[in-house]
């Protein structure tokens, strides 16, 4: 049988500040993964971009002949500008994930003191 474990205030409000701090990491998790959706959407649009001596883009529902060139050059900066972001939040997960490590390790200490009547 498993004992109930009064926490205390402090351990409370770093318990809520964690489980907050783990809704972020599932955020930035989510927005990595679409980011590499839309880079793997842009590396096959180049690549297929090289196989045709035409090529079409979308404007306001029209298909409109474009520039090749051009397109692939709009595609290389947008495709850079994704993986800096994704940089950018893996270095936020990294973070993240530290600080999470800190406050689990400090809530499972706070909860084994009280559980042995050492604190709260």
């Amino acid at each position: 049988m498993v004992e109930a474990v009064e926490l205390s205030n402090e351990a409370k409000e770093l318990l809520i500040k964690f489980q907050a701090k783990n809704q972020q990491l599932q955020e930035l998790t989510a927005q990595k993964q679409s980011l590499e959706l839309q880079k793997l959407e842009i590396e096959e649009a180049l690549k297929e971009m090289e196989r045709r001596d035409e090529i079409y883009k979308e404007v306001a529902g029209l298909l409109i002949k474009a520039d090749k060139d051009k397109v692939k050059k709009e595609l290389e900066e947008e495709k850079e500008l994704i993986e800096i972001k994704s940089k950018q939040i893996e270095n936020a997960e990294r973070k993240l994930k530290a600080e999470l490590e800190k406050d689990r390790d400090k809530l499972e200490a706070m909860i084994r003191n009280s559980h042995f009547g050492f604190g709260g």
